[in-house]
């Protein structure tokens, strides 16, 4: 449908559908059922707390002027019967009778909801809600676990949905705010039933305005049109071309050239791009973005805009930037509100092509185009402007050979600089999608340098890419793209460690299984040290004991420095080895401790004169001896503790049964076709690293010894300071049986990924011990002692010695 605007503008669009469904309530509405679902299990949890707080609360109100309660008794009373009528004459003068009727009914139904509610609750279905909502009355009798009026009020509200509108609004919170002061002060319902009513109400309300839809707010075309033109935009035509994008409506405008702009203004005779931002579907792009914000960590996406006016001012701000830049980009020529809840903005669009339609019409990009290209990225990359949104869809080529943008992005100014390496890593890949890695790469280096495009090396993810990319990159043809990518930025710097891959998400699996695991480890704990009087356990401790657990937790620091001595091929200072074995202890604080104590071994031997590979090689070879060693003991210590004196072993027949299922499963696996190509491309060339380091360690006698005996003393000393423990609190059990729990517990408690087992350790070793014997009352305490000789008291030591080694260049 077409018309004419009052400033003569042609505006072509279909008529906007009087009610909507906003995504913003459906938001809303999640949100409240889960708020109120966590108040009544926090409530349920916290008894004694809830009557705490309710007490203080009645007593902080009650003491207030007692001309303030009357006359909030008096706003409450003559509130709630004048508000509904104040609400419906405000919808009537705005010609919204249908939504009059859906508020009252909204109230309507909300006030029988609660009264079947509530008899249910009063009669003890479910029995949780009873004890939640309502208390005793001095009367024998329970009070209301729902405040009818609450409810009923606050659903009205919500449909007639008030928010903005003058003198309704601020009545209208007073009149809430008095009624739940008033309630609380009665006592004749609870603070947990008084929150309920609140979000119950809300609740319903939400309900309402999603199931019926909300009186639309969305300005037609002719009032946006109008509202341009008063800000200088000689618009002749507007026709809407999309309803929908990312939450905009999107209108193609025509224009004339003007004959007098104003002052510093230029617009251009020809097509522009309007954007209209609305409250209806606003809350639909910022709610994605608040959830990416949720998921992955800062740099990766903005945080919402939480207003029209904060949008528009970032939109047109980025626009201009860009302008200044000298980018090809979306110009702002104009931005306005258009009634009190949307906001228009008119663009200038770049006149290109996009580089992945270019791939088709002549095959790739030429080294000129793909120059241009990086020209723009240092140019971003020095403004601190990041796009977030380098896809193929939104880079182009323009007719004079400049490369720019199809859309301005939800970046950042002044951007941090992971902000900048994940652009700079989209870029790198959408550049490959079109003429390959090794293109990408080297047009990118011929531009930026080295330096910064190993940058983006550690960014170089999936979920750091934009949605049209990682749908590129499933294709089969461009899946090894980000691999290929990785190494050939890999190849620039040979050297050098290649850098860990930063963590975007803030939310894993493994955060996940750390924290179920963690918790299920320490309630497990802390049961059996509600079991134990540490008090009296301390005081009848041996401290001579002690003293010898706290000696062999520094024999395991000494054996891993051994074991990675006979490890490297080039002579290490003992004391430097052995503190930075300290330093792996304190950054077991912040990570599990195989990836600190390999991250940090590593750079150290790299420190000492080793190549990254053969550093990487020679802590596997010390950790392979680690393994040996415990695996060894382990064989040692299960067959003294169960045969004592006779050392025959002869294998279970549910033993050798196994072993050939073993071998078939791990045969099955490797026939499947992912499996053979991770065991090739990752297995066997650490194995092929590590095969001269082991062949070099077994030719030298004494780097042989070193090795093997470190290890030993490693694991054997953790037995020892495990075995001093026991003794320091009275139990003897075998030395053989307290290695089996040792290295049994340490493998169970250690799959909880936690750093440095935190709870998983404790809760096996516990229970192991209590297994061969020793009470529960001395377990626990004993394995307490334990973890804080070889765990909690080298960490001031580590950190020192981290800072100290640093600070020598050592790591």
């Amino acid at each position: 449908m077409g018309g004419v605007s009052g400033h003569g503008v042609e505006v072509v669009e279909p008529p906007i559908p009087a009610r909507v469904r906003r995504p913003a309530d459906a938001v809303r509405l999640l949100a409240v059922a889960l708020l109120m679902l966590l108040g009544l299990l926090v409530a349920e949890f916290g008894v004694d707390t809830r009557g705490a707080v309710e007490q203080d609360l009645v007593q902080a109100t009650s003491g207030l002027p007692a001309v303030l309660l009357t006359l909030l008794g008096w706003v409450s009373g003559f509130g709630i019967v004048l508000l509904p009528f104040g609400v419906g004459a405000d919808l009537l003068l705005r010609r919204r009778p249908l939504q009059l009727v859906q508020a009252l009914a909204a109230a309507v139904l909300a006030g029988i909801l609660v009264i079947v509610v509530s008899q249910l609750v009063l009669d003890g279905h479910p029995d949780l809600l009873r004890t939640v909502l309502t208390r005793p009355t001095e009367t024998g009798g329970r009070t209301d676990p729902l405040d009818v009026v609450i409810v009923s009020l606050v659903a009205l509200l919500t449909v007639a949905d008030i928010v903005g509108r003058k003198w309704v609004s601020p009545i209208a919170t007073a009149v809430v705010v008095a009624t739940v002061v008033t309630a609380m002060l009665s006592q004749t319902v609870t603070l947990a039933a008084l929150l309920t009513s609140l979000l119950l109400g809300w609740l319903i309300g939400l309900a309402f305005r999603l199931g019926f839809g909300a009186v639309s707010t969305r300005p037609p075309g002719d009032q946006v049109a109008q509202a341009l033109v008063d800000t200088g935009i000689p618009l002749t035509r507007l026709e809407l071309v999309d309803a929908n994008v990312d939450g905009d409506r999107r209108y193609l405008g025509a224009t004339t050239a003007d004959d007098q702009p104003h002052p510093g203004e230029h617009v251009p005779a020809g097509p522009v791009d309007v954007r209209v931002i609305d409250r209806d579907t606003f809350g639909l792009a910022s709610g994605r973005r608040l959830l990416r914000v949720l998921r992955l960590r800062n740099g990766f996406t903005r945080a919402p805009s939480l207003t029209l006016r904060s949008e528009l001012e970032h939109r047109t701000l980025m626009g201009l930037l860009l302008d200044q830049a000298g980018i090809p980009a979306p110009r702002p020529v104009g931005s306005c509100e258009v009634g009190p809840f949307a906001a228009a903005i008119a663009f200038v669009e770049p006149v290109g092509t996009r580089i992945d339609r270019l791939r088709e019409e002549q095959g790739g990009l030429t080294d000129e185009q793909l120059r241009a290209v990086w020209t723009m990225a240092a140019e971003l990359q020095r403004r601190h402007i990041a796009h977030r949104s380098l896809g193929p869809d939104a880079v182009l080529l323009t007719p004079d050979g400049r490369a720019g943008l199809r859309r301005n992005g939800a970046g950042d100014l002044a951007a941090d600089d992971v902000t900048l390496r994940i652009d700079l890593a989209q870029l790198l890949t959408t550049v490959a999608l079109q003429v390959g890695a090794e293109r990408s790469v080297a047009s990118a280096v011929a531009v930026l340098g080295e330096d910064a495009v190993v940058r983006a090396l550690p960014l170089l993810q999936k979920i750091a890419l934009t949605p049209s990319t990682r749908e590129l990159l499933g294709d089969d043809d461009h899946k090894p793209l980000l691999g290929a990518l990785r190494e050939r930025l890999a190849s620039l710097r040979p050297e050098t460690e290649q850098p860990e891959t930063v963590e975007l998400r803030r939310v894993t699996l493994r955060t996940i299984v750390t924290l179920v695991g963690g918790g299920v480890a320490g309630y497990f704990v802390l049961t059996q040290l509600a079991q134990v009087n540490l008090g009296d356990v301390v005081s009848s401790a041996n401290w001579a004991w002690a003293l010898g657990c706290v000696a062999f937790a520094f024999a395991t620091f000494a054996g891993a420095s051994v074991a990675l001595s006979g490890a490297a091929s080039v002579p290490l200072r003992f004391h430097r080895t052995l503190m930075t074995q300290l330093a792996v202890a304190f950054s077991g604080l912040v990570a599990p401790a195989a990836i600190g104590n390999i991250a940090l071994n590593t750079r150290y031997l790299q420190r000492s004169g080793l190549k990254p590979a053969v550093a990487a090689a020679s802590v596997g070879l010390a950790q392979a001896a680690q393994f040996c060693s415990y695996f060894v003991l382990l064989v040692i210590g299960s067959v003294l503790a169960g045969t004592g004196l006779q050392l025959s072993f002869s294998p279970s027949p549910k033993l050798v049964a196994v072993i050939p299922v073993v071998v078939i499963i791990v045969l099955g696996l490797l026939a499947v076709p992912k499996v053979r190509a991770f065991v090739s491309k990752r297995v066997l060339p650490q194995i092929r690293q590590a095969v001269p380091q082991v062949l070099a360690v077994f030719q030298t006698p004494r780097r042989t010894v070193k090795l093997l005996g470190g290890a030993l003393l490693l694991d054997a000393s953790f037995v020892g300071a495990l075995v001093c423990a026991t003794r320091a609190f009275g139990q003897e059990p075998s030395v053989a049986a307290v290695a089996v729990v040792y290295f049994a517990g340490a493998i169970i408690g250690s799959a909880v990924p936690t750093p440095g087992g935190l709870g998983g350790i404790e809760a096996a070793l516990s229970y192991g011990l209590t297994t061969i014997g020793v009470p529960i009352a001395i377990a626990v305490p004993a394995v307490l002692l334990y973890r804080l000789a070889t765990y909690w008291l080298p960490i001031p030591f580590g950190w020192w010695s981290l800072n100290r080694l640093q600070k020598v260049k050592a790591l």
